[in-house]
């Protein structure tokens, strides 16, 4: 009879090992004495000395020590604040590394969750900018050294802000409004709770600032704030102070005190409003390329006056881009998504287009009753995945394809699992969107079976 394993390890405990892989949440894996190691910040190839943090059932998690031989496929980070920020976490391995292993993280995800022998993987789309890329950034306050408020990026490990003064991910005007904005809340605004700063540059042109606040704000200080905003960066096109009494750290308002300005997107030839709390993918032109993906995969010119379901369908980006030609239902549950995505429908003319507001759950069951039958879904969920009733609920719908738009490979292979064997995967198609970090997004194509 075979002894039960016992790991040999014990926190605190100095290793040293060899990196040969990374992980989806961006950590080296290596072994000691065959046993893995999970090591933060360490790169495949390195050679590394790692202090135990926390021993797991069968493995043990690790914080690097020092890196004693460099990877072959390292290079310096460009970064002025690597090491300390928390974001760019893979800017230390080349981009075509980065794509390679991301690929890899996706097929070994459907391989060994989604127990598919043999993934249909197709390769991966890189991201149009390896820098520069994103739409959005959420900054967040706290206590500076000398006791004023500090406003930047989360510091790796840890809830102390790092002052960001040029991070690589933003435009030049973004730094200019959070560099006007750490100076207005230590002057003229001391007196605001400041919680988030939220700054969007979208593709489609303007900046649109909000400014998260916990108790005491006001219409009146989101006025003044605006004005005195507006003196400094003039490129502000839209201006909100929403408030936050939840202590979930979240950048994310309960309720507007103040809003003026619009935001707008434009993805391909669809052109999209949407509240300023609204999701939208960050990488506009590496999401273009996704939803173009999820249409091929949808086929849905070749069928004769196609039902297209869009669940999980926000201010109905994917649905409009995706469902020119055909009917389309979106479901969405958050009321102001629903209001923008019928707005949106009717500028672009798109009689066709229904948004059903609720639960994907509550939805679908009255759908998958009522109809009109789908010929084809797409599904775009949070990182959670799907619900295993959404699940069922989709098999019921027997749509002849299934097109599901994923941010997290682990919930995506899970869910692929689920699906079967009412649906079988016929390609995956990993696109990045998010360079420099561990994050990739996947759009998948499901067959009836």
């Amino acid at each position: 009879m075979a002894k039960p394993f016992v790991n040999p390890f014990v926190s605190g405990q100095f290793l040293e090992l060899r990196v040969d892989a990374l992980v989806s949440d961006g950590r080296g894996l290596g072994r000691h004495d065959g046993v893995v190691v999970l090591v933060e910040d360490a790169l495949p190839g390195q050679l590394v000395r790692a202090q135990v943090a926390a021993v797991r059932k069968s493995l043990a998690e690790a914080a690097l020590v020092e890196v004693l031989e460099r990877s072959p496929d390292e290079q310096e980070p460009p970064c002025p604040h690597a090491g300390r920020c928390g974001g760019c976490s893979w800017q230390s391995l080349a981009y075509d590394r980065q794509l390679a292993w991301k690929e890899r993280i996706v097929h070994d995800a459907l391989e060994r969750v989604g127990k598919v022998a043999c993934p249909p993987m197709l390769p991966i789309l890189s991201s149009p900018s390896e820098w520069g890329y994103r739409n959005k950034m959420e900054f967040a306050f706290g206590v500076s050294g000398d006791g004023g408020k500090a406003l930047g990026l989360r510091e790796r490990g840890s809830r102390n802000i790092v002052e960001v003064t040029g991070c690589l991910l933003q435009t030049p005007l973004t730094m200019r409004v959070l560099e006007a904005v750490r100076m207005l809340s230590n002057g003229a605004f001391h007196d605001l709770d400041g919680r988030f700063l939220v700054v969007r540059e979208p593709n489609a042109g303007g900046c649109f600032v909000e400014l998260i606040v916990g108790a005491g704000g006001s219409l009146e200080a989101g006025e003044r704030f605006a004005a005195a905003l507006r003196t400094e960066i003039p490129e502000v096109t839209g201006f909100a102070l929403s408030e936050r009494l939840a202590p979930s750290d979240v950048a994310y308002g309960e309720r507007a005190l103040y809003a003026d300005g619009r935001l707008e997107e434009r993805i391909g030839d669809v052109r999209l409003q949407m509240g300023h709390n609204a999701f939208f993918q960050v990488n506009t032109p590496a999401a273009e390329l996704l939803y173009a993906e999820a249409a091929r995969f949808a086929a849905l010119e070749e069928l004769p006056d196609p039902v297209l379901w869009d669940v999980y369908g926000g201010v109905g980006s994917i649905g409009l881009y995706m469902g020119r030609n055909a009917r389309v239902v979106g479901i969405e549950e958050m009321p102001g998504a629903v209001r923008y995505a019928r707005g949106n429908a009717k500028a672009l003319g798109r009689k066709a287009y229904k948004v059903e507001q609720g639960d994907a759950k509550s939805v679908l069951g009255r759908l998958v009753k009522l109809g009109p039958k789908p010929d084809v879904v797409v599904v775009d969920p949070p990182r959670a995945g799907i619900d295993a009733k959404v699940a069922q609920q989709l098999a019921e719908a027997a749509p002849l394809r299934l097109i599901y738009v994923s941010c997290n490979p682990a919930t995506l292979a899970r869910d692929v699992a689920r699906l079967a064997p009412a649906f079988r995967l016929k390609a995956a198609r990993p696109v990045d969107l998010f360079p420099q970090t561990p994050h990739v997004e996947t759009v998948a194509l499901l067959e009836r079976a």
